[in-house]
């Protein structure tokens, strides 16, 4: 028989072999073991996955401990551009901060509760007032619905007896959550203090596990992206807190019941990137109607143009230092953030996104451009 003869039937040969081969990488050879290896592992990540939500709260406090240190870390610096030691500036900072929260815990939090307790109190003569006006009756008219009905109908339902008991179930709920919200609240400030003062130590730490041939490089990318994510912070901090000055003038203006409840609210919508400013613009607006139309006017006026004044002249100011992230990143960023962690996502979302340009272009992007040749050119 001549070799041609045989080529044909050694490739007859060499195709069942190679499906039996493909066959014993699909069935293992112990398949009690291997499904009860398979099982285990499914148990450990769904064990894994409990522990982390369990955890949740615990690691967003860290998470949220690490980036208020890192935005207090250019306030350091800038001391010690000033000839202050970096310790004695850390004690500076540190004792600020905690100045700082103790002036929100025993001023500002008493104020607006007074406040809220104050806008419940005058809420039913607010509500007949809002009643007797004439765009209350022209809406009313418009609408043929006597809103009266409807109003009595829904303060009824409210004080029924299942109501009342879901009430009380609700409010025991959020007692509860202001006790947690308390404890958390003390557990970031104390995490804040311990990530200022150890935040070089941290990242000398990070840059000990990488090689010693990368380490250099490694550590002048994590001191951009630390540095980076440190002026974000900042500067969003910086702008929420103009925002929320300029919102409690506007709402002394307009002779708000709450201007202390507005101003905190604002501040912390304000801290959303981009959509943060356009959210409480809707919701002041709501809010000043309750007042009057022509104050809800105002509001919306006034509000508008520090929207633009803060876009135009107060933001380029204050971010200057930071990365340049495109705004259309910014708004997928929040929404992604959003949608993942709720309202922490949402505040994280431009550091992280601007963490992510620094690598794309200290990195991703040097890297492709050392590539001249294609890989299977001789």
């Amino acid at each position: 028989m001549s070799e041609s003869d045989l080529e044909p039937q050694a490739a007859d040969e060499a195709v069942p072999a190679t499906r039996r081969a493909a066959l014993l990488r699909l069935v293992p050879a112990h398949p009690l073991v291997s499904g009860f290896t398979v099982a285990l592992g499914v148990i450990l990540a769904i064990a894994l996955s409990a522990t982390v939500a369990s955890l949740s709260t615990v690691l967003i406090s860290i998470f949220l401990g690490l980036f208020l240190a890192l935005g207090l870390d250019p306030a350091v610096r800038a001391l010690e551009r000033r000839g202050i030691r970096r310790g004695a500036g850390i004690a500076i900072v540190a004792v600020s901060f905690l100045a700082l929260m103790v002036v929100i815990l025993l001023v500002v939090i008493p104020a607006t509760v007074r406040q809220f307790v104050a806008a419940l109190q005058t809420a039913p003569a607010a509500i007949d007032a809002a009643q007797n006006s004439d765009w209350y009756l022209s809406l009313e008219a418009n609408l043929g619905v006597d809103l009266d009905a409807l109003i009595a109908e829904g303060l009824k339902s409210i004080t029924s007896i299942s109501s009342f008991l879901a009430i009380s179930g609700g409010v025991l709920r959020v007692g509860f959550g202001i006790v947690g919200a308390i404890s958390s609240f003390v557990m970031v400030v104390v995490l804040t203090l311990y990530f200022v003062s150890s935040l070089s130590a941290m990242k000398q730490t990070i840059a000990n596990l990488v090689p010693a041939y990368q380490r250099k490089r490694f550590t002048e990318l994590l001191e951009q992206i630390t540095g980076s994510v440190g002026s974000v912070v900042a500067g969003g901090i910086t702008l929420s807190t103009f925002n929320a000055l300029v919102v409690l003038v506007i709402q002394l203006i307009i002779g708000s019941s709450v201007p202390a409840v507005m101003a905190i609210a604002a501040f912390f919508i304000t801290l959303i990137p981009l959509l943060g400013s356009l959210i409480f613009l809707l919701i002041g607006t709501v809010g000043a109607l309750f007042i009057s139309p022509l104050a809800a006017v105002i509001f919306l006026v006034l509000y508008f143009i520090y929207i633009q004044v803060e876009a135009y002249f107060v933001t380029p100011r204050v971010m200057g230092k930071a990365v340049s992230v495109p705004a259309v990143l910014v708004i997928i960023g929040a929404m992604v953030g959003a949608t993942l962690m709720g309202l922490l996502g949402a505040l994280v979302a431009i550091p992280i996104t601007a963490s992510i340009l620094i690598i794309i272009r200290q990195v991703v992007i040097p890297r492709q451009n050392a590539i001249t040749t294609a890989p299977d050119a001789s």
